[in-house]
């Protein structure tokens, strides 16, 4: 079959119908689900935390260790486990014991206020419902990789509203090239499209609130930013590095308490709650805390920044080694526009633009091989024109180069994998 056969193909339309189908559920499923978080977060934190330096209360604390206590429950009377979107992609399906439980360990990690992010959980939501649907109706291998990968790229085109950069995350993906994984990439932007329309509508018309977060002032791009960008990729590489293994040292230090779930979570509640109360900025997924450290980053200092970037993976690792499941993709933008700001702080002269855009594209390509899709996201969320947002990709490449070519995707653990239940 050529590029033109796809219109004449009675398997690629049985293929399209599935493909949407499948799409439009799980884009539902992530808008109940998103749902759901957002009502928990207005009921449990109706008084929003202060996000200043050391502003916070034992209100924090308490929440934090109450959810520790019902996260380990969970992971004692359920088979929990975080699985990675790129290992659900790469193997075509994900194993549905344990995404009931990781699911409910999700929402109420990021309802309680955890480092964690939204991303894994509702890839895993749907990819799970890809799964059990095509398995229930006995689809061929085919259709079903082709049904999960729509049901990932509609959840994502929903979650960010923004379609293309959903459409592109399967082609950055490993994949072997052939006209059937065109015509499934074919469906998965119709899918995108799908689920970017349901998030829209139900929205009120409006884009999620990610999206132009920051309002940064435009700059002209100059030959030297490019060198700028790919000495911000180098380090957005190293802490992306310092982020797996930060995982993996408190693994193997808590891995005592393992058999004994209810104790591992409440015990990692309590410390991070402690830690949520001394250094807010590591409460919740960090966007609204990135907008604080733009903002006030004269007043806050370089120094202070730096060591909200430790804070923040120290309580990204945490909750992951802990027993919490979540994603690290939008802790990490918090952690890459902290990193960014700090260049500019040191050295004025580089435009805030350019530091906070390299910085967030880099420290997450550094976690996920995806820079392309990941600089599309960051583009938006900071408001950069496509002209002048080339080093942000060169950034992004750079930490791919790095964590690739010395293997160190390999070495390192992922951190979209988390605590895997004992029981």
């Amino acid at each position: 079959m050529d590029f033109k056969g796809f219109a004449t193909s009675k398997t690629f339309w049985v293929k399209f119908g599935w493909g949407v189908l499948i799409g439009l559920l799980a884009a539902l499923g992530v808008l109940f689900y998103t749902y759901l978080m957002n009502l928990g977060l207005k009921f449990l934190w109706s008084d929003q935390p202060r996000v200043e330096l050391f502003s916070g209360s034992w209100k924090v604390v308490l929440i934090m260790t109450i959810v520790g206590f019902l996260v380990g429950v969970l992971h004692r009377f359920t088979k929990a486990k975080g699985v990675s979107v790129g290992g659900i992609i790469k193997d075509g399906r994900v194993d549905n014991r344990f995404v009931p439980g990781a699911l409910l360990i999700s929402l109420l990690s990021l309802i309680g206020g955890f480092s964690l992010g939204p991303v894994l959980p509702t890839g895993m939501l749907a990819g799970g419902l890809a799964t059990w649907i095509s398995d229930r109706r006995k689809l061929s291998e085919e259709i079903r990789r082709s049904n999960v990968v729509s049901s990932i790229t509609a959840a994502y085109g929903g979650l960010f509203t923004a379609p293309l950069g959903a459409f592109l995350i399967p082609l950055e993906m490993p994949h072997v090239q052939t006209i059937e994984t065109y015509g499934t990439l074919i469906i998965a932007a119709a899918t995108a499209v799908v689920g970017f329309t349901i998030f829209f509508i139900s929205g009120g018309y409006q884009f999620d609130g990610l999206l132009r977060l920051l309002d940064l002032p435009q700059y002209t791009l100059l030959p030297w930013h490019l060198v700028i960008a790919l000495l911000i990729g180098l380090i957005g590489a190293a802490v992306a590095w310092l982020l797996g293994h930060s995982i993996n040292i408190l693994k193997k230090i808590v891995s005592p308490l393992n058999h004994q779930p209810i104790l591992r979570s409440t015990i990692g509640g309590l410390l991070l709650g402690l830690v949520g109360m001394t250094l807010p900025l590591t409460l919740f997924t960090g966007s609204e805390g990135l907008v604080y450290v733009v903002e006030n980053a004269v007043q806050i200092g370089a120094g202070l920044l730096v060591l909200m970037i430790f804070a923040k993976i120290l309580a990204t690792a945490g909750a992951l080694s802990t027993g919490f499941i979540g994603g690290t993709i939008f802790p990490m933008f918090f952690v890459g526009g902290t990193l960014g700001t700090v260049v500019t702080l040191i050295f004025p002269d580089i435009p805030i633009a350019l530091t906070v855009g390299c910085g967030m594209v880099a420290v997450t390509s550094g976690i996920l091989p995806i820079p392309i899709s990941f600089g599309i996201y960051t583009m938006l969320i900071v408001g950069l024109p496509l002209t002048e947002a080339i080093p942000i990709f060169v950034a992004g490449i750079t930490a791919l180069f790095v964590m690739g070519g010395f293997g160190l995707y390999a070495k390192a653990p992922s951190p979209e994998k988390n605590v895997e239940s004992e029981h």
